[in-house]
């Protein structure tokens, strides 16, 4: 497991543009020899493996092609998600386009490729039906990993981890969530650093810095570093910020301040924030069902509990009053009536430029203290991962070329990503940098949510919680024929691929 300090990178960033000196990667050591007056000096590289580029130096094989993404058309798509991570025409003074531009020119430079990026509407059955035809004008399929699921179910693309210079320990690859979608020693599609929704759906907790100073909550930052930020006490701090500002006995949407606001959907990240998986796959291929074990029952129970402890609690899910009740629980937020924000990175960029108040980011709370670190997730039907084509003619170009997509992104992509989520307005605070690192280096995944469209767990586990009653025992026994088929059948239609 990789942990990146990405904090570094934007710290050094900063100090440029205030127009410190130069910070190396090197480290110098004097070694003394003959008189004390003669000292040698060496210059030793201190570069992590992780970081090593173990890419060709020379190779212009392929100079004068294209490396072809296949991905969405953007157009009328929600802005949330509208991610210009392959290609960008030019430099435009925008720090994530003009980082694409760098990663796209590093690439361009070395092998003498350029990456181009092909745009479809349906991109799902676009790509099937191009693959299917023997079609191989794309070289990598990018999209959210439900989609790509169904590709390596139907043996559209192909095995990275057999790929020629792909290397997924390198730190420019999510290692922990890679884990979670790989399949014994197979992996069919990888999240890197290029893929920014892959980052910008991830789940976090925001908080507004006003509210809880006014609640005499501090230190939250802190908190986190000293692994004290557990589900008990968020739902002890949301309680202390509620308010009952027109004092009739009653919490009301857009009246009265909530401790904290969520969604079912919370179930998810909450639950994987505990590190354990529903469906844990084996090296070999095997499957160990961890449903009904004594941590899963617990767990779910604990959050059946937070989830429905009090008027405290806003769930946008419930309110059935609004048009769009997504918009106006992030409206609350940002006008001071919602404590804790419970919700995927990218709203972060959604409420930077109009919010008066400052807010922080944190992880996910551990589910007790007995829990050793933190564990984020992400959510699978907007988390960007790429897929080679089985069509792919030259796997050898398609390997070193996908590599150095991901590479370069690490050195250019990340960084301003960084620095544009922390230096929006309101998030200007180098321990919210520090969070993102806790937040990014162990995400938690599992494949009963990467093949959620045939296990069906995201609405099984959100009946769970929002039940009157705790009921998680029956309704488990009586799922569990459903889900053991679902991945018995996933596994043998990958077991296929191999023959």
């Amino acid at each position: 497991m990789k942990k990146r300090i990405l904090t570094m990178l934007l710290a050094a960033i900063l100090l440029s543009m205030a127009g410190c000196g130069n910070a190396g990667t090197t480290e110098t050591t004097a070694e003394t020899t003959g008189s004390a007056d003669a000292a040698e000096t060496e210059t030793v590289e201190t570069m992590d493996p992780a970081e090593a580029d173990d890419l060709p130096t020379d190779c212009k094989d392929y100079e004068g092609t294209e490396f072809v993404v296949m991905y969405r058309d953007r157009t009328g798509e929600s802005v949330t998600w509208q991610t210009w991570d392959v290609y960008t025409e030019e430099l435009n003074g925008e720090r994530i386009n003009d980082a694409v531009f760098e990663r796209n020119l590093a690439i361009m430079d070395r092998f003498g490729v350029k990456v181009a990026e092909n745009q479809v509407t349906d991109r799902l059955n676009t790509a099937k039906k191009l693959i299917q035809s023997g079609d191989s004008s794309f070289d990598l399929f990018q999209d959210h990993t439900q989609n790509q699921s169904q590709l390596v179910i139907q043996g559209f693309v192909l095995n990275m981890s057999e790929i020629e210079y792909i290397d997924f320990s390198k730190a420019w690859w999510d290692s922990t969530a890679i884990e979670g979608i790989s399949i014994g020693d197979r992996i069919y599609y990888g999240i890197g650093d290029s893929q920014l929704n892959g980052k910008k759906c991830t789940w976090v907790v925001l908080f507004n810095k006003s509210l809880t100073a006014n609640a005499g909550i501090t230190g939250l930052y802190d908190t986190v570093k000293e692994n004290d930020w557990t589900l008990d006490l968020f739902s002890q701090y949301g309680e202390a910020m509620a308010q009952d500002t027109n004092g009739d006995g009653e919490m009301t949407w857009g009246t009265d301040v909530f401790g904290i606001g969520l969604q079912n959907e919370v179930v998810l990240p909450l639950l994987l924030g505990s590190g354990e998986k529903l469906i844990d796959i084996k090296e070999d291929g095997s499957y160990v069902y961890n449903m009904s074990g004594a941590h899963v029952v617990d767990a779910m129970e604990r959050i059946h509990t937070f989830m429905n402890s009090g008027s405290h609690i806003m769930n946008c899910n419930l309110a059935g009053t609004y048009k769009d009740n997504w918009v106006e629980f992030r409206n609350l937020f940002m006008s001071d009536q919602i404590g804790f924000f419970m919700g995927p990175l990218s709203t972060v960029t959604l409420v930077g430029g109009d919010m008066q108040s400052d807010f922080g980011i944190l992880p996910f709370p551990k589910l007790d203290a007995a829990q050793e670190g933190y564990y984020s997730t992400f959510q699978y039907n907007n988390a960007d991962a790429i897929s080679i084509p089985k069509t792919c003619g030259d796997t050898k170009r398609v390997g070193m070329l996908t590599e150095a997509y991901e590479m370069y992104a690490h050195s250019t992509i990340m960084p301003a990503y960084y620095e544009y989520t922390l230096t929006l307005r309101n998030a200007r605070d180098t321990d919210s940098g520090e969070m993102l690192d806790i937040i990014f280096a162990s995400r938690n995944f599992d494949i009963s949510f990467a093949f959620n469209s045939s296990t069906g767990m995201q609405t099984f586990l959100q009946d769970i919680v929002v039940a009157s009653s705790f009921n998680y025992a029956s309704k488990e026994a009586a799922n569990k024929t459903k889900v053991e088929k679902a991945i018995a059948q996933i596994l043998e239609a990958v077991a296929g691929l191999e023959e």
